[in-house]
Parts: structure tokens; C-alpha cells; sequence
């Protein structure tokens, strides 16, 4: 998907996000848990380089609640910013790994947040149509 859809689909993405974790969809056997807070701290780090504070300890998909509302206060700078980072084809950032364009690392993340929010799109529909699991987890198997 191009960056400029997956920046304007970012909002919607998170709430798809949200919407399914808080729903009674399975997603026990699924990476989440782990993913998630840390994709969240890495779009943090981007925008506390342009001033943007986001600041969480609460561990778990619950990290990215928290980064929801504080994105909801503050969602006409996390835009902008956004926006800004973007239309900067030169500026880079140092991470553990080396040094990387803010916009790719931007990109990656906003792709990170549509790929989970079509993935559980697709994996809600499937509960509501009453799809067949396609393999029985053992932990699964008391319910």
C-alpha cells in the first residue's frame, strides 16, 4: 500500500485494532502481546523526535490503549508530525541497529499497523461467520 493511504488509514487501523482486541476474539496463540508495545514504542521514538511525549509502562497489547487516548489528545500534532516526517526524504535517526530514515521507519511502522488491523479484520469476520478453527491449541480445547 502507498505511505500517503497508510497514513490517512492510521486512525482507522487503530481503532480496528482496538475494537477486535476488546472484543472476544482469540488472540492468545498470536503474537500480540509482544508486538504490539513494541511497534507502539518505535512510532513513539519518532515522535519524540519532533517533541511529542509518549510515554507508557503498561505492558501488553494494553500499551497501545494507552497510546489511544493519549493519541485522541493529541491527534492534530501526531498528524502534523507525521505529515512532516513523511515529506522529509533526508532525515534519518540512530536506532540500536544503525541509523535509518525517519520516513522509512515511519513507513514500517504505519505498515506494521495495517497489516494487524487487516488481520484481525479478517480473523473477526471469520469468528462471526463461524468459520471452523483451523487448528485446535491445546489450551483452547476447556472452552
Amino acid at each position: 500500500m502507498e505511505a500517503a493511504a497508510l497514513y490517512v488509514r492510521f486512525k482507522d487501523n487503530l481503532a480496528t485494532i482496538i475494537g477486535a482486541l476488546n472484543s472476544k476474539l482469540e488472540v492468545r496463540s498470536m503474537p500480540y502481546n509482544v508486538s504490539i508495545p513494541l511497534e507502539v514504542d518505535l512510532l513513539a521514538d519518532i515522535l519524540h523526535l519532533h517533541g511529542l511525549e509518549f510515554k507508557s509502562e503498561t505492558a501488553g497489547v494494553g500499551r497501545l490503549e494507552d497510546f489511544v487516548r493519549w493519541f485522541q489528545q493529541n491527534e492534530n500534532a501526531v498528524m502534523d508530525t507525521m505529515q512532516h516526517v513523511m515529506e522529509d526524504k533526508r532525515a534519518y535517526m540512530k536506532t540500536a541497529g544503525g541509523v535509518v530514515l525517519q520516513k522509512e521507519m515511519l513507513i514500517r511502522r504505519l505498515e506494521y499497523f495495517n497489516e494487524t488491523a487487516h488481520t484481525l479484520d479478517v480473523m473477526m469476520r471469520q469468528q462471526q461467520l463461524n468459520s471452523p478453527k483451523h487448528f485446535q491449541y491445546p489450551f483452547l480445547l476447556n472452552q
